[in-house]
């Protein structure tokens, strides 16, 4: 992919952005001098990281919308306050960053609570990137990223411990990701996209249970959860690069290795 060297008074757009890695991705943008339009469904968590994102740097633009993303009219709206907001008709950045958690089996979990978590962490990257896509590709260059998961390489938390709504959920957001680099290449070679392979990062969603720590025979039992700043600098530097997959966390990189050498025995 073409690396993406500047950032000064390019626009991005933002969603997740409340807390975690959006909320940091805000901050290390606007730092870089970028103009940021972030999203949220959490309105006080929104506009309290907005406000301290514009002291961070009074001379970017940053704005703050409420929008449930998994809701298509939701996103229509939002993308129409952007335009609007911005008086802009291209952005560079779009981070489909939002997420859900819920649906752990597909057999005893509720429809509504598995349907949920799949909306919010799929249809929520797709109706993003369907949105802004034409402000994507009225930009000069342009970049799609989507934060998928460990839980796109392996749909487990460990032995005998589905993960299934979210599961389903990035595996989706990583075929949907990968095949835009293919797109792209061919129908628009000044857009790309880039894959975020998250381990455990420190953020408001649940932690792992034991049985993470305990998989494939405790092979990152000692691991650490990465921060959310950290994750937010990977992610960056691989748009920067111009590298369309990043895998942060020592426990990604080795779920990541493990089950690429032995897909037959991941599930054992």
């Amino acid at each position: 992919m073409p690396a993406f060297e500047r950032f000064r008074d390019r626009r991005a757009v933002i969603t997740g952005a409340a807390s975690g890695i959006g909320l940091e991705l805000m901050f290390a943008l606007v730092r870089r001098g970028v103009h940021v339009a972030a999203c949220d469904l959490d309105d006080d968590r929104l506009q309290s990281a907005v406000r301290r994102a514009q002291r961070l740097a009074p001379a970017v633009q940053v704005t703050a919308h409420v929008c449930d993303v998994s809701d298509r009219a939701a996103v229509s709206e939002f993308q129409r306050e952007v335009a609007q907001e911005h008086r802009t008709d291209h952005i560079h950045l779009l981070f489909n960053n939002a997420g859900a958690v819920g649906g752990m089996s597909f057999v005893t979990s509720p429809p509504e609570e598995w349907e949920r978590t799949f909306a919010v962490s799929w249809s929520g990257t797709y109706n993003c990137t369907r949105q802004f896509l034409p402000m994507l590709l009225a930009a000069d260059q342009g970049v799609v990223v989507n934060t998928a998961s460990v839980n796109a390489l392996w749909a487990s938390l460990g032995s005998r411990t589905p993960h299934s709504a979210y599961s389903s959920a990035k595996f989706a957001v990583r075929g949907f990701t990968e095949s835009l680099v293919v797109d792209f290449q061919r129908n628009a070679p000044h857009l790309s996209a880039v894959l975020v392979l998250a381990g455990h990062v420190r953020t408001r969603m649940p932690a792992p249970p034991r049985t993470w720590k305990r998989a494939f025979g405790g092979l990152f039992a000692d691991y650490e959860p990465v921060s959310p700043e950290s994750a937010a600098t990977a992610i960056l530097g691989a748009v920067e690069r111009g590298s369309w997959r990043v895998i942060i966390g020592d426990d990604a990189a080795a779920v990541d290795e493990r089950v690429r050498a032995d897909p037959w025995n991941a599930y054992d």
